[in-house]
């Protein structure tokens, strides 16, 4: 089993990895899924002290949760993703190799707050809706103004979490982040970044960088 010899070796190959989905899910892995690296370095990251409950934002098929679960049977991993057949794929794979300390729900992330947990990961999740480079499949749509408000949620969801929240970004626009979080560490170029929130909503005046997210998109529209 490939979950069985991660918990073992600690360390496998995206391809080896992989072949636990079907050929056409593989096909989208080097593009869209978190390779095992980031996955375990940012789990390590998450899991350093104690026990903690993690949130990954549009988790597409499990794989950051599986990776970071299987390594941190202790903490529990949810995964939220907007597609239904991503999540029913992901609750398959979670009984056929009993991961018991992760789940995954059909969420609408505009329709939830980050609440309760202690980490969260973010991997660019909503690109697709302003350029079509990244689209998944035929349930994509090009939308700025959902890129807006995905991106105005996140953000104020992220600044309303305690103190001590951790949070992981990867491909991700900093714009992202409220400045109540601390950037700890960098990795891979500066795309992987490794925050903490250290300052809560009394302690500091947080804007939303309104002309950061209209030059990321005037960027990937005069790019096309």
């Amino acid at each position: 089993m490939i979950l069985e010899k991660l918990r073992i070796q600690k360390n496998i190959s995206d391809d080896e990895f992989d072949g636990i989905y079907p050929f056409d899910i593989r096909e989208l892995s080097k593009q869209h899924w978190t390779s095992v690296f980031v996955a375990k370095i940012s789990s390590d990251y998450f899991c350093n002290r104690k026990p903690v409950k993690v949130l990954d934002i549009g988790s597409g098929v499990g794989k950051f949760c599986f990776v970071g679960a299987t390594l941190h049977p202790t903490s529990e991993y949810h995964g939220i993703d907007i597609r239904q057949k991503f999540i029913d794929i992901s609750n398959t794979l979670k009984n056929e190799h009993a991961v018991p300390n992760v789940s995954f729900f059909h969420q609408d992330v505009l329709q939830m707050d980050f609440s309760g947990y202690d980490a969260i990961y973010f991997f660019n999740s909503f690109q697709e809706k302003i350029d079509a480079s990244t689209i998944i499949d035929r349930d994509s749509e090009v939308s700025v103004e959902m890129y807006i408000a995905y991106t105005n949620h996140i953000f104020n969801e992220l600044n309303k979490v305690p103190v001590g929240t951790k949070l992981v970004t990867y491909y991700s626009e900093d714009f992202n982040v409220p400045n109540s979080f601390k950037l700890l560490a960098t990795h891979i170029n500066g795309e992987l970044k490794f925050y903490l929130k250290d300052l809560g909503p009394e302690e500091i005046t947080v804007q939303f960088n309104k002309n950061g997210i209209s030059n990321h998109i005037d960027t990937i529209f005069l790019t096309e």
